[in-house]
């Protein structure tokens, strides 16, 4: 089932509200909204409120109970720009133009909606294994398993002069 809810005339640029809607996009709701609970961008407000409206427009008019929610869609469109005029030197005017967005959030429920994903199409990380773990220290340590060895490159020799110039700051 889809749900949608809508925003319009948000005082905010339609630039600056799609950084916040493409992170969020394909998310779970409450990744979502512990995500945009801490996210500092002012679009942040705004995007997070509606989405709670969404989750309780779900509950209430759909009766949703604890179903999985994901955020199947997020549309920031431009909407009206009011003029206004700053003035500038020499009798001249420069304007100004504040920009709104209108927000489309669509959220989907039920068995298609991803559980246990966070991110549509992106499966939850898997745990780390003690072999992931003691590669992962081999390799920070530099070191190599002996396949691996011989096809490291050998450095050419660096005759003194060239290394002189190279180190100096000003030639």
């Amino acid at each position: 089932m889809n749900i949608k809810a809508e925003l319009r005339h948000a005082p905010i640029a339609p630039r600056k509200m799609r950084l916040v809607a493409g992170l969020i996009k394909g998310m779970v709701v409450e990744d979502a909204e512990r995500e945009l609970a801490r996210l500092v961008r002012r679009a942040g407000g705004p995007v997070h409120k509606l989405l709670r409206s969404a989750v309780a427009n779900a509950k209430h008019n759909f009766l949703v109970g604890d179903a999985v929610m994901t955020i199947k869609d997020i549309r920031v469109n431009p909407g009206p720009v009011s003029k206004r005029f700053r003035p500038r030197a020499f009798g001249r005017a420069a304007p100004i133009r504040r920009r709104t967005s209108h927000l489309v959030l669509m959220l989907e429920t039920g068995k298609s909606a991803a559980a246990g994903r966070s991110r549509a199409g992106a499966p939850m990380v898997r745990e780390a294994t003690r072999e992931d773990l003691r590669e992962a220290t081999d390799a920070g340590r530099g070191v190599l398993p002996e396949s691996r060895e011989a096809m490291r490159p050998q450095k050419p020799k660096v005759s003194g002069f060239i290394r002189r110039v190279f180190r100096r700051k000003v030639i």
